[in-house]
């Protein structure tokens, strides 16, 4: 069988960076998005139950002590100034909820998935196979965790030199052959070489920021209903409705952009593994036996975003909603990159896995 033309590996990671920087950029421009909607729909009910006198037309304006920006008072006037009068509020709790994310992370998830450090003792074969990638690239290396459990997973955490780390599953080690192990190390360690740990945590907490900011302004918006009482009631009621309705959309959009960036920076971590190891076909028959029983059950599904595979749900619509591209999709990639026939990782993954009862390494 003719080999598919290989796919040059810089074209791919830069192509792969630039859409992963613009789908980053999103988030802050989605937050000051959902406080114009909501306003300019506000403003749409209110022009259309008011009338047309200049003192229904600001009375939004003066129910939120809003200073007109463009001075027309219409519906893209007000969404306008509440974005203007709102936004170094928006951007500055923003800042403070990544900052509280980005030192804390670490300890976070690690508390999430009860994954334990190992020192160079306890593994040494894994620690040679992780320090030697390292050492071709000149890195400090990560430190090493354990998770254990019978399913076959891992994943890199940190946000500097001090907390990078990549966490293996005991089942993992149990079941890939050296070789194996060395490629899924490759795809941890690309993570950490592209910065995807500290890029998807701001995308993590960006979005937990928009679910926190919709539970905020909706107690906001009871309270301003319950001061207003009679006179604006019912406009604050509205504005309850619409801002429910907006967040929800935002909190959905949010998460679609997040987990569109989970998805290529998994197939940037597959390229980088191929880049490190020169051996594709290893971390394709790798990904093969982790897709038989990659669940840990325990972990939460935000923390699962991280894992080198999420088995899609019943709730994923087509790919939209999952965190991981196909693993079939991940393959045909790899082979690209290796400039491999089709077929050429079948004989590599034909043997189903041998499932071990202790956490050694088959080749330890």
């Amino acid at each position: 069988m003719t080999a598919p033309a290989p796919l040059g590996l810089s074209t791919y990671r830069w192509n792969n960076n630039l859409k992963s920087t613009v789908l980053l950029l999103a988030f802050p421009f989605l937050l000051l998005l959902l406080v114009g909607g909501i306003f300019f729909f506000f403003g749409l009910l209110m022009r259309a139950g008011g009338g047309a006198n200049a003192y229904d037309r600001f009375a939004a304006f003066e129910m939120f002590d809003l200073q007109p920006v463009l001075g027309s008072a219409s519906p893209f006037d007000l969404a306008l100034s509440a974005v203007y009068a709102w936004w170094p509020i928006v951007f500055g709790v923003a800042a403070v909820w990544v900052l509280i994310g980005y030192f804390f992370n670490d300890a976070i998830i690690h508390m999430a998935t009860g994954a334990k450090p190992v020192t160079r003792q306890e593994q040494p074969e894994l620690y040679n196979l992780l320090e030697n990638l390292c050492i071709s690239r000149g890195l400090k290396t990560p430190n090493l965790y354990v998770i254990q459990s019978d399913a076959l997973n891992a994943y890199a955490s940190g946000i500097d030199e001090k907390s990078y780390a990549i966490t293996v599953t005991s089942g993992l080690l149990a079941t890939l052959n050296k070789d194996e192990l060395e490629a899924v190390l490759g795809h941890e360690l690309t993570h950490i070489m592209d910065r995807d740990c500290r890029l998807l945590i701001v995308t993590i907490v960006f979005t937990g920021m928009i679910s926190f900011m919709a539970q905020m302004m909706w107690r906001s918006l009871r309270f301003a209903s319950f001061r207003a009482r009679g006179k604006g009631a019912g406009g604050v009621a509205i504005l309850m409705l619409i801002a429910a309705v907006m967040l929800f959309v935002g909190y959905v959009l949010a998460l679609i952009l997040r987990l569109a960036l989970s998805r290529r920076r998994e197939l940037l971590a597959d390229a980088g593994s191929v880049d490190l190891t020169k051996n594709p076909g290893a971390l394709i028959s790798a990904l093969r036996k982790i897709s038989v029983n990659p669940e840990i059950a325990h972990v939460p599904t935000e923390v699962r975003q991280m894992f080198i595979e999420n088995a899609p749900s019943a709730f994923d619509l087509g790919g939209l909603f999952a965190t991981h591209p196909p693993i079939e999709e991940r393959i045909r990639i790899l082979e690209r990159l290796g400039g491999l026939p089709d077929d050429a990782s079948g004989a590599a993954a034909a043997a189903p896995p041998q499932t071990q009862s202790a956490p050694k390494s088959p080749w330890a």
